[in-house]
């Protein structure tokens, strides 16, 4: 829901955040929708009443990039989620967010169960390329957990760089870095 404030030689604009970047195309070398001489000037970012927690998965410590990382955001209205948002980051050219994985648990009670089934949505499209397919499995494992996390019905995960490799995907060596 962030919106995006530039300034250039066509003057000021404001661009939703989803459609600052674009997918490759028929222009791969364009990453995103700014016109030649635009520059971002702000990034509003709108007040969110709710719990939120970002996920990454990074090969080893020593990386700053992630092989996937997942940022959720949960409006509890009572026991049940009100609204949801979900953005996915390594998994694809741009962020990534998930609309048919925010509806399903939009006034829904949180289970693990639920989770998965979001996870389940969030990736029913994914077209993986040759060598990243691993990316899907642990793209939804991540999701679930930082979920399960959000939610409160698992802990927060420990320290920053403690390992779950097991959980994400069960590639060795991976290092999951919460962000409280």
């Amino acid at each position: 829901d962030a919106r995006v404030q530039t300034t250039g030689p066509q003057g000021s604009r404001t661009i939703a955040f989803t459609d600052l970047h674009r997918l490759p195309g028929t222009t791969p070398q364009l990453d995103t929708t700014l016109a030649h001489g635009e520059l971002i000037t702000s990034i509003d970012l709108p007040a969110f009443a709710g719990r939120s927690h970002y996920l990454k998965v990074r090969e080893r410590a020593s990386y700053a990039y992630a092989l996937a990382s997942c940022a959720v955001a949960l409006e509890m209205d009572g026991p049940k989620i009100k609204r949801a948002r979900i953005a996915l980051g390594g998994v694809a050219h741009k962020p990534w967010r998930t609309p048919a994985a925010e509806a399903l648990l939009a006034g829904q009670r949180p289970t693990e169960k639920l989770f998965q089934a979001a996870a389940t949505a969030a990736f029913a499209d994914a077209k993986p390329l040759e060598h990243n397919a691993y990316k899907i499995p642990m793209g939804r494992n991540l999701l679930v957990r930082a979920l399960l996390e959000t939610s409160g019905l698992q802990p927060l995960a420990g320290p920053a760089g403690t390992a779950f490799a097991a959980s994400v995907g069960g590639m060795a060596g991976q290092v999951a870095t919460p962000t409280y």
